[in-house]
């Protein structure tokens, strides 16, 4: 595989203010087991995301080089990801890759870098790997070519983790509104993508039944709703509290938000097909006796 040229340039001033610090990565799979989706390998073009949800679990992970603090103002551009899922290749038969599980694939930087594109187009080339895309960016729209060519191996999953844009911007600042991100699920639906909306993880939700019915109407093919997974000590509990949202927390509160989704997107169970009994042969015809048959 050819590489293709990267950006040199400094980050654009749509990107100033962010740390931006490109790696020649060491390994671009990880082989991972999810409970929901099963998936072989997870997928991450980037560390780190200029999203910087309060929320998210990524935080934790061990980074000798920031602060769980600092989340949301660095990321680190993994120049050479598609070239190392090029040489990696072999290890994706029949397998399926969830992009990405530690980042957005498709946050801001995506625009300069373009790393998600290209890793997808590695992926095209590996025609028994189930392809999951997960993102809160409406940005995947402009892969939709690519996305489409991938027929019914590739899914997207928009993260929609609250039907009231009020609460994302208090919980995801930086992140994509709201509505935008209805406008990405009806386009790609339209498209013949098949595309789900992830409530995940679950935040303060002004009308559970009509979240369900607006995800239904959006052509999405399913929803799901996860729960949020916070630190130890995790500031973000403070912002729960006082807003008045520590709810989320509440299994009870999670469950009636999952069972308006199960309303609006029923499980359809196989039927097993009755084994059709073998119809009685026909009897044998009665046969008359011919011009030279002898009779009596």
């Amino acid at each position: 595989m050819t590489p293709l040229p990267l950006p040199s340039d400094p980050p654009p001033p749509l990107f100033q203010g962010l740390l931006v610090e490109p790696e020649e990565a060491r390994s671009i799979l990880r082989p991972q087991k999810d409970e929901r989706y099963g998936f072989g390998f997870a997928l991450s073009p980037y560390r780190g995301c200029s999203h910087g949800c309060r929320y998210c679990y990524v935080r934790e992970y061990p980074n000798a080089l920031h602060r769980p603090e600092d989340w949301g103002n660095w990321v680190t551009p993994k120049l050479n990801a598609p070239e190392l899922l090029w040489s990696q290749r072999h290890r994706l038969h029949g397998e399926r890759v969830f992009m990405a599980s530690a980042t957005d694939p498709y946050q801001p930087l995506e625009r300069q870098y373009r790393l998600s594109r290209r890793c997808l187009e590695v992926l095209l080339l590996c025609p028994t790997t189930e392809v999951i895309v997960h993102t809160r960016s409406p940005m995947v729209l402009q892969d939709l070519d690519l996305l489409r060519a991938f027929g019914d191996r590739l899914t997207v999953g928009l993260s929609i983790p609250t039907d009231d844009d009020t609460v994302r911007q208090t919980v995801e600042p930086h992140a994509p509104a709201i509505p935008s991100r209805w406008a990405a699920v009806e386009r790609l639906a339209a498209a013949g993508i098949g595309v789900t909306v992830a409530v995940t993880p679950l935040m303060a939700v002004h009308d559970a039944q009509a979240f369900a019915r607006r995800a239904k109407a959006s052509g999405a093919s399913g929803a799901w709703v996860g729960g949020l997974r916070l630190l130890k000590q995790d500031p973000f509990y403070k912002v729960l509290a006082d807003h008045g949202w520590l709810k989320v927390l509440d299994p009870v509160y999670a469950e009636g938000i999952r069972q308006a989704f199960r309303e609006a997107f029923p499980v359809r169970r196989r039927v097993r097909e009755r084994q059709a009994k073998p119809a009685p042969l026909p009897p044998p015809p009665i046969r008359q006796p011919g011009l030279f048959d002898r009779v009596g």
